[in-house]
């Protein structure tokens, strides 16, 4: 074989050992497959922080590395910050939001 050929099937081999690697320390980072499991966040304010906290659990998600619903608990949510909740959860299926004081209804409602 020539250098052309071994470099090529030099480079196709590391990058399929890095995948390899990547997809099992995914699988090693993601703990609990269940889900009965939630990402909570707190929705405070005009929701300055929250599509950035949602993208980034939706990255999780995107990686495998996260298989529950993200429920965003609305704390005291002004109405820029409800209208900014309600994108997101327009956004993404397994966003849900959720009045903060009534949180132990919607877990209670997934058992039952």
């Amino acid at each position: 074989m020539n250098l052309a050929g071994e470099i090529l099937v030099t480079a196709v081999c590391v990058v399929g050992l890095a995948f390899l690697a990547w997809w099992l320390f995914g699988r090693l980072l993601r703990p609990i497959p269940e889900q009965r499991v939630y990402a909570l966040i707190s929705g405070r304010g005009d929701g300055t922080d929250l599509e950035q906290s949602v993208r980034a659990f939706i990255w999780l998600r995107s990686l495998g590395l996260l298989h529950c619903p993200i429920l965003i608990a609305d704390v005291d949510l002004t109405a820029r910050g409800w209208d900014v909740a309600l994108h997101l959860a327009a956004r993404w299926p397994d966003v849900i939001l959720w009045p903060a004081d009534h949180l132990a209804e919607r877990v209670g409602r997934e058992e039952a």
